[in-house]
């Protein structure tokens, strides 16, 4: 049984039209691989900066990340899953760093925390929240990503 799941799991990467990323190694569909450069996080296909879809993978074949590359660079909305398969964020990069709206989810889906990320540093309000969706803790952030203020809920 997964000597025919790895077999099916290569068939489909090879009829992707979305580089897979596997250990920090984004593929294409002709099984050639887009790399990363060691000093940055800047992905290279053909010499060449890479734009485009790209997703990774866990260890087990589930998914892992989803989103855009754009310059070289996580771009826009990307989601991320753990191996079960659940979505567990859903959040916005630009120039590979976070920022914009950020929400984490539980194993439930029920969610976890929100705020927003500014250029990689955690701004403003964020909140967090228990297993069954009760507000567990509010966090003011500032510009530089420190926490300023605390709250707790019972």
């Amino acid at each position: 049984m997964k000597k025919i799941f790895t077999f099916i799991f290569l068939f489909l990467i090879s009829c992707s039209e979305t580089p897979v990323n596997m250990d920090e190694k984004l593929f294409d569909r002709g099984g050639r691989y887009i790399t990363r450069a060691d000093y940055s996080s800047m992905w290279f296909y053909n010499l060449k900066v890479y734009n485009g879809p790209a997703f990774t993978l866990h260890k087990n074949g589930e998914r892992k990340e989803k989103g855009e590359i754009v310059n070289g660079a996580k771009s826009g909305v990307w989601n991320g899953w753990d191996e079960k398969g659940n979505l567990k964020y859903k959040g916005g990069y630009l120039n590979g760093k976070e920022d914009g709206k950020w929400v984490g989810y539980h194993d439930n889906g029920k969610t976890k925390y929100e705020g927003v990320y500014k250029e990689g540093n955690q701004v403003g309000t964020w909140k967090y929240y228990n297993k069954k969706g009760k507000m567990t803790t509010e966090e003011k952030y500032n510009a530089e990503g420190k926490v300023v203020k605390s709250k707790d809920f019972k």
